[in-house]
């Protein structure tokens, strides 16, 4: 999302804490990720059925496909009215829901060619950048600048505020909270990147309005965003910190425990073929990196 010198800068002037030894872990084996391809400033990431990875920036309205194979890219589809594109998800087979600007895009690859457009504009809106599938027709879109998160309905556009609470708040003077968000079994996890915090809540999965209080996981450890492993796990790209952290959500005390490192690490997504399904493709500001985790 931001650059690490800003970050690192940003963070200092809140006078955020710094991760605590007892809360990240490092592996002996966690290695460095090795680049896929080269590109600039990485935003999110998602992988479609086929294995092409699909890559994000926010200064651009190039939707990038990354063929981890070949470790090539080209230019997927230009989403036509956004100036630049950050969360992605995919809600239907090969149908993707992209955020550009405030807008809320869908990118379809199932006819072939793919086709983009806009359903929906959130006016009100304040920075749009995390989004999480809730079910084949709805998401859930984070707002950093407002603190809040938004249920979608793809088909209709319809949107209504769905969670808000002090901890998606953005810190101090600057204008974003959280960041990355996902949701499973009825839960979201959620980043807030400035105040250096994991959290989760239960959720109705119909209104995804809370059925139960917020929380916190840590306060000491910069989050971008995040995604679920294969092995049920949970795996957050930490940006400044420059690793991909694995979380156990079944643990009484979950910890941080970095399997790889990625400078600038912004998101990540896991591989959907045999081959790869125990490889997270992580987003960063030099490009896109495969990290492989035990599964």
């Amino acid at each position: 999302m931001f650059t690490q010198s800003f970050l690192l800068a940003a963070a200092a002037g809140l006078g955020l804490a710094t991760a605590s030894p007892i809360m990240l872990q490092h592996r002996q084996t966690a290695a460095a990720g090795v680049q896929v391809v080269r590109l600039t400033s990485i935003e999110n990431v998602a992988v479609r059925s086929n294995g092409i990875v699909l890559a994000t920036n926010m200064n651009s309205n190039n939707l990038y496909a990354v063929d981890p194979d070949k470790k090539t890219s080209s230019t997927a589809i230009q989403v036509t009215g956004a100036t630049g594109l950050s969360g992605i998800g995919e809600y239907a087979p090969d149908v993707f829901a992209v955020i550009g600007g405030k807008g809320i895009y869908k990118v379809d690859f199932s006819g072939g060619t793919p086709k983009s457009s806009l359903i929906k504009t959130i006016t009100e809106a304040g920075n749009l950048n995390g989004l999480a599938v809730l079910d084949n027709s709805t998401l859930l879109v984070a707002d950093a600048g407002k603190g809040l998160v938004y249920r979608f309905d793809v088909n209709t556009g319809a949107y209504s505020e769905a969670i808000k609470d002090a901890t998606m708040a953005p810190s101090g003077g600057i204008p974003f909270g959280i960041d990355g968000i996902k949701v499973k079994d009825n839960v979201v996890w959620y980043t807030n990147i400035f105040k250096n915090s994991f959290h989760k809540v239960p959720i109705d999965p119909v209104t995804a309005k809370p059925t139960g209080a917020v929380t916190t996981l840590w306060t000491n450890l910069m989050g971008d965003d995040l995604c679920f492993g294969p092995n049920g796990k949970i795996y957050v790209a930490t940006n400044s910190k420059g690793t991909l952290v694995e979380v156990d959500p079944s643990a009484a005390s979950p910890k941080a425990t970095a399997v790889g490192t990625v400078s600038g690490s912004t998101s990540c997504a896991f591989g959907r073929t045999e081959k790869d399904r125990n490889v997270a493709y992580v987003g960063g500001g030099q490009g896109v990196f495969a990290v492989t985790v035990k599964v």
